[in-house]
Order: structure tokens, then sequence, then C-alpha cells
């Protein structure tokens, strides 16, 4: 049986070296999607063997699409192929269902590791991605951010990247209004008052970088 593979970055760079490796590893591309938007579509047309996805794309983020994907079809297989070596980043996307994250990082070998796991069936973290996790774990590290639900967490790290109310209910196709109660259950939820507050949190947990 073929093995096809959705590739989603909106990088065109990554996304013809991905395509490179994988065609050479016996894979076929069968499409390739530059947003979280064009990612459902493109899944729904194709259905993939296994889409690879990154997390951060113009308008809907990795999280939010591959939620979405899962809904349509909680057996889909998806691996996160990210830039975050940050732990939160991992523990989200495997509790919204991905079956792996692989750091762009990583050595490429371990990305076709991972290829191959997940379309066998199996799950795949990276040994150190796995022990960072582990000790968070022990250590309550990101205790906080765990009181917000998927939909917060996307909109969470929206609001840190500086988009707005507007922008944020475009990309997720919800209204003006309910971004603006959920950006108040983020609020509440972590006990902060102001944007400024959030973004800070946000570099604190590695949602996001300071710009300094």
């Amino acid at each position: 049986m073929e093995k096809t593979i959705l590739l989603v970055d909106d990088h065109v760079v990554v996304r013809q070296g991905l395509k490179s490796l994988l065609t050479q590893w016996g894979y076929r591309i069968a499409a390739e999607a530059v947003s979280g938007e064009s990612a459902i579509i493109l899944w729904q047309e194709h259905r993939p063997t296994l889409t690879l996805m990154d997390l951060d794309m113009p308008g809907m983020g990795g999280l939010e699409s591959l939620q979405r994907i899962l809904v349509r079809n909680k057996d889909a297989k998806i691996l996160v192929y990210s830039m975050h070596e940050d732990n939160i980043y991992a523990m989200r996307a495997l509790q919204a269902g991905a079956k792996g994250f692989v750091v762009k990082t990583d050595d490429i070998n371990i990305l076709l590791e991972a290829v191959d796991k997940v379309i066998k069936g199996g799950k795949f973290i990276g040994q150190k991605l796995a022990q960072h996790l582990a000790m968070d774990l022990i250590n309550e590290k990101n205790k906080p951010l765990e009181k917000l639900s998927p939909r917060e967490f996307e909109v969470f790290r929206q609001i840190a990247a500086g988009h707005s109310l507007t922008m944020i209910s475009e990309s997720l196709n919800i209204s003006y209004k309910t971004a603006a109660n959920i950006q108040t259950s983020i609020r509440q939820k972590l006990d902060v008052s102001t944007t400024a507050n959030l973004v800070h949190l946000a570099i604190q947990f590695g949602v996001t970088h300071s710009k300094n």
C-alpha cells in the first residue's frame, strides 16, 4: 500500500527539503499546505497516511488545525515537526492528539524514525525531549498553562504573538465577542490583568520569545 504524506509548513524551502528527503525514503507527497486552514482542506481531499505539520503558520496555528482534523477522524496520524524545543508545545501537541513530536534541530534520522514509527501505528517523541517532559511533570513547571483548554491555549498563543482579537477571531472562524470572552477566561485562569502580563507569562513558559 502506498504511503502518502501531507506536508504542512509555510516555508517553501522547508517543504522542498522535506519533499526531497521523504521521496528518497519511498514516500509520496500527496499535497503541500501553507496554513492550518489549507491543511484541513487538503487533508479531507487526500486523506494521507501521515500529516507532517509545523505549528507556527499565518492564521490558524498547527495545534488548532490538528485538533480540527482529529475531530473529522480520530485515527488521523499527525506528526508535529516544529522549531519549538520548549516542552509546553510538545505537551500540548501530544495532549491534542498528535502521534509524535520532532524538533527541527534534531538529526534528520530522528525524523525518519518518527515518520516510520507513526505510520506503523506507534507514537514517537525524542529521548531528550521525553526526559525534559518527564522532569516538567515531576516539577509541575508548566502547571499554570495546564488550566487552559486547547482553544484557550491557541488564543493565548496568538495574543502573545501580538495578534489582535479581530485577527484571532478571523483565523479561528469565531466571533469577536467569543474571542474577547476567551481572552477574559484566560486572564481569570492565569490571574493576570493585562496583555503585557500575558506576554510575560508566554515568554516565561516558552510559548513565545522576547523580541529584545
